[in-house]
């Protein structure tokens, strides 16, 4: 039994990577949500705005992980799709970043509230990351179209953006979102590194790095902060694609989904 979901597992890794990450979450009132929270805490990462919904029960998930290391994922529904804007902190300027993990999971606050919080972001002057889950409701494009302005930096993986925009690689993709308003779009391959595609026309590949794979379970999510971690400390484009390539490829030969013994020095060792 281990910490997981996609904002949990961002907070984490941030949080072992030296940022002050704080999480805004809700978990049911049971013992899954007190057992999560306690580690949470023991990790490093504020709970602060981790609200627990009395009678819901908390998110859990079984993984099953297969020889060559895939991961099939059966959750069940709780807390965590309950999150609503009064759940949220009024933003301030003391946020240096704002990470969606991810859109199509907030249900409640996609159709209430986001849009307002990300206008006040864009105000502000807080970059806005994002990540992309399934699209389990078929919203399409229709369903984050709105948000998709203020996001600085979108990292969707390649499966779920070759469907949504209906087209073939990561480029022409890019290319999509590049149109409806995302400053700087980050695609995640898996075994083939993520393809980038900035605001000022810069793009390319960063390389995964060869590792021995255990399980893949989480390894999008530590890719995602680890690149928030090194655009924060002022990288370029390409060199936090390949801090954040290197990173997750490295957290792949743990089991779970945010149990990678990570820290910066060890990233740059592999670099």
């Amino acid at each position: 039994i281990l910490p997981g979901g996609d904002a949990v597992n961002q907070s984490i890794y941030m949080a072992t990577l030296g940022a002050e990450a704080m999480l805004v979450a809700c978990l049911g009132s049971d013992m899954n949500g007190k057992m999560l929270k306690a580690a949470l805490a023991e990790l490093g990462v504020n709970t602060q705005f981790v609200t627990e919904k009395s009678g819901c029960a908390t998110g859990t998930a079984m993984v099953l992980v297969s020889e060559n290391a895939e991961r099939r994922i059966f959750s069940v529904k709780g807390a965590h799709s309950t999150l609503e804007k009064n759940d949220v902190p009024v933003i301030s300027s003391e946020y240096q970043a704002i990470s969606l993990a991810s859109l199509f999971s907030m249900p409640q606050f996609e159709v209430d509230g986001m849009l307002e919080f990300l206008k006040q972001a864009k105000e502000l002057g807080i970059p806005v990351f994002a990540d992309l889950a399934a699209d389990k409701l078929g919203l399409g494009l229709d369903g984050i179209r709105r948000f998709l302005p203020y996001i600085t930096y979108f990292l969707p993986s390649l499966y779920d953006v070759l469907e949504m925009t209906g087209t073939k690689n990561a480029s022409e993709a890019a290319a999509v979102f590049h149109e409806l308003g995302v400053s700087n779009v980050i695609i995640k391959c898996g075994a083939d590194g993520c393809y980038y595609s900035g605001k000022n026309g810069e793009h390319g590949w960063a390389p995964a790095y060869p590792v021995e794979v255990v399980d893949t379970t989480g390894a999008g999510d530590c890719t995602v902060a680890a690149f928030i971690c090194s655009i924060l400390r002022g990288a370029t484009l390409k060199d936090a694609c390949r801090y954040a390539c290197t990173a997750g490829s490295y957290s792949t030969t743990f089991s779970g989904a945010s149990t990678a013994e990570l820290n910066d020095a060890k990233i740059r060792e592999l670099l």
